[in-house]
């Protein structure tokens, strides 16, 4: 009586298992990306822009890094920035891998003061417009289930001299006027966080994506005794990852045929425990 049942019973577990594989991807429409780093001191201007590294179509790519030694009298500030974004796209997902860090240390070969340092770097990904492709016999329209899994790092130190010390990351989808998932990180202290969200969208959809990381510090009126070691003065990171993935949303009547499959499986169990 058991074997009959089984190549049956199968094929509607596995109908209902298929309903939620990978049905549709992201494709990259057009994007607006930046990044760099911004420093002064004592009326020195430095500005440094970011390389943007992506390809006309398919990954975003961003990358930048730079160190200055800024001279003062009786010592000197070095400063430096590293940042990057990249956001890579595949069938089965897109990936995101975004990390921005900064420094600054002074050396006192004697009495030293700062009359007023400032520097910010940052790297964004403001907007870029994503759209939700079908793969064959996916029609247009259809809904899919998209969600974005991953964790957000933040490394925040600031010598009590540090005035205006800040870091901060977000990331947002948007479609039309209308954000679907949301994350916004104002960071106090170190530590880390899971991101998390999702939400219904609809094959051949347009939706804009955006993320940013920035972190900043300044110095006003700070005076160093002579000192034989550098005075570390700012050490900030921040790192978000993650993957975008896209399923199919079952249909009705995938939701029966597993119920179905779900019925005879507890009506066979039922049976063998009578026997």
């Amino acid at each position: 009586m058991n074997i009959p049942f089984k190549p049956l019973l199968g094929a509607l577990v596995l109908v209902g298992l298929c309903s939620g594989a990978q049905a549709a991807y992201f494709d990259r429409v057009g994007y607006v990306a930046s990044g760099g780093y911004v420093a002064s001191t004592d009326g020195t201007f430095v500005h440094d822009p970011a390389m943007d590294l992506s390809g006309p179509s398919g990954d975003v790519s961003l990358f930048g890094t730079a160190v200055y030694n800024t001279p003062l009298s009786n010592g000197s500030l070095t400063h430096s920035y590293a940042g990057d974004a990249y956001l890579v796209f595949s069938t089965a997902r897109t990936d995101l891998a975004m990390t921005l860090n900064q420094s600054l240390n002074a050396t006192a070969g004697g009495a030293l003061t700062v009359g007023r340092h400032r520097q910010d770097a940052f790297v964004d990904l403001s907007a870029v417009t994503l759209k939700i492709v079908g793969e064959a016999g996916e029609a247009h329209g259809s809904a899919v289930n998209v969600s974005f899994a991953g964790n957000a790092s933040a490394l925040v130190d600031f010598n009590s001299m540090v005035r205006g010390g800040y870091l901060g990351l977000g990331l947002s989808v948007s479609r039309a006027n209308t954000v679907v998932g949301e994350y916004l990180w104002d960071a106090q202290q170190s530590g880390d966080q899971l991101v998390n969200f999702s939400f219904v969208g609809n094959v051949g959809e347009e939706l804009t994506f955006s993320s940013f990381m920035l972190t900043g510090a300044g110095l006003e009126g700070a005076n160093f005794a002579q000192s034989a070691l550098p005075y570390t003065l700012v050490e900030t990171g921040a790192s978000l990852n993650g993957s975008f993935t896209i399923a199919a949303v079952p249909e009705p009547e995938t939701y029966a045929m597993l119920l179905a499959g779900l019925g005879m499986m507890g009506a066979i169990a039922r049976r063998r425990n009578m026997r």
